[in-house]
């Protein structure tokens, strides 16, 4: 008799259809568990730089980071003393942690990032940073850049228009919100997440609905969305001044709540959207929020002014790259990035 060798036809065929069901039961759970890692090492990192603000507070009065009160002799940023809140953008706040070493830079890049222009900062200047006011007295790195609408800084190459090195959203610090930015301990002030889209009023009061805009790139067509959630809903991790950080599965997320003075009796207290500023009385977007319905330009990167952004105390998070105070008034102009 001879003795076979190998496989016939027939069973060669039963293997691969074995080895393509195993494929098809094991990859949805591979993909999975990529995206539980990538979860849980973003809540990670956004507890580090939640961290890194609470070691800063704990030398600094309570206190946050703030660019403004570091740099009262414009070392670093040149700026006039009415309009010194120009230095507190998230560019300048993220580089000064960096620079003293409360957080490495490496930390401020989700790894879940989603938009392509977002990458971590190569040759960050720790020493004698040149694009600075003065000449080898820089107290940060000012050509970090925390928005991809961030203007360009001496020295940097014209490649980094529309890029960013960082991928969070943290709270305006200036007029009402300015309580906020500080060792707080609150469990219900939200301080810092991943970055999100924009979305439109449906209704309003307590009925009132935030939506994502359909068919805009700062909507459903968000990057943001990518970073965790899908193209319909955003999710994300949410830090809070306690130290404590969730992961958020909407952008008004359980729990997180705002009393609204001007709605009935009853039903006052609502959920806050962290990305939304919304009046403190009555819930809808105040009157200096109406560019937040049309963004411009209508493209990458994307701007919207805010002239209210100091205006509420409620829960609201972005990545700015300008603020300014209007002259004689307690008001001020922020200019989000949304992407």
């Amino acid at each position: 008799m001879k003795n076979r060798k190998g496989f016939t036809l027939i069973e060669l065929l039963v293997v691969i259809a074995i080895i393509a069901l195993l494929i098809g039961i094991l990859l949805p759970a591979l993909g999975k568990a990529r995206q539980s890692a990538r979860q849980l090492k973003d809540q990670t990192q956004v507890r580090g730089i939640l961290q890194g603000m609470v070691v800063w507070a704990q030398n600094n009065g309570d206190n946050y980071p703030l660019p403004s009160v570091v740099d009262k002799a414009n070392q670093t940023i040149n700026s006039t003393p009415t309009t010194v809140v120009d230095k507190d953008i998230t560019r300048n706040i993220f580089s000064l942690m960096i620079f003293n070493g409360f957080v490495p830079v490496e930390m401020f890049v989700s790894p879940a990032e989603s938009n392509g222009g977002v990458n971590i900062m190569t040759g960050y200047q720790t020493d004698r940073p040149s694009g600075t006011a003065v000449v080898d007295k820089g107290l940060w790195d000012p050509k970090y850049r925390g928005a991809a609408t961030d203007a360009l800084i001496a020295g940097e190459p014209a490649t980094n228009v529309g890029t960013s090195n960082n991928s969070y959203a943290h709270s305006p610090t200036v007029g009402k919100r300015r309580a906020k930015w500080g060792n707080t301990f609150n469990s219900t002030e939200a301080v810092l997440a991943n970055r999100g889209p924009f979305y439109t009023p449906n209704g309003s009061g307590n009925s009132l609905t935030w939506e994502l805009p359909n068919g805009s790139p700062f909507g459903t067509g968000s990057n943001t969305l990518l970073i965790h959630g899908s193209r319909t809903k955003w999710e994300g991790q949410v830090g809070y001044n306690d130290n404590h950080v969730d992961f958020a599965l909407q952008p008004d997320p359980e729990g997180l709540t705002f009393t609204f003075t001007a709605l009935p009796a009853g039903q006052r207290t609502q959920r806050d959207n962290i990305f939304v500023n919304e009046s403190d009385l009555g819930r809808n977007a105040t009157s200096g929020t109406s560019p937040y319905s049309n963004p411009t330009p209508a493209g990458d990167p994307g701007k919207a002014t805010d002239t209210e952004a100091g205006s509420n105390s409620n829960c609201y998070l972005r990545p700015y790259s300008k603020m300014s105070q209007t002259s004689g008034a307690v008001k001020y102009t922020m200019e989000a990035w949304v992407d």
